[in-house]
């Protein structure tokens, strides 16, 4: 859900996807979500597996937003 936040507030679409227009690490997620950076570089990893983010140092971008949102109604 967080994720999906931030490309509605500051996701600029590109041909690759949309990518989270402003610096933002693993650590900046879990603390927005309450979780451990263990976790959302677990769950980050899983994602770009499945090549539905890439991330970068402090980059993130989203390749597949509908089967994010599709993960997000599935919780």
């Amino acid at each position: 859900h967080a994720v999906l936040r931030l490309i509605i507030q500051a996701g600029k679409t590109e041909s690759a996807g949309i990518r989270i227009d402003f610096p933002i690490s693993r650590q900046d997620i879990a603390e927005m979500t309450g979780t451990t950076l263990h976790t959302v570089s677990r769950i980050l990893s899983a994602w770009e597996a499945k090549g539905l983010v890439k991330g970068g140092r402090q980059k993130l971008l989203v390749r597949d937003a509908t089967a994010l949102r599709e993960l997000a109604e599935g919780d």
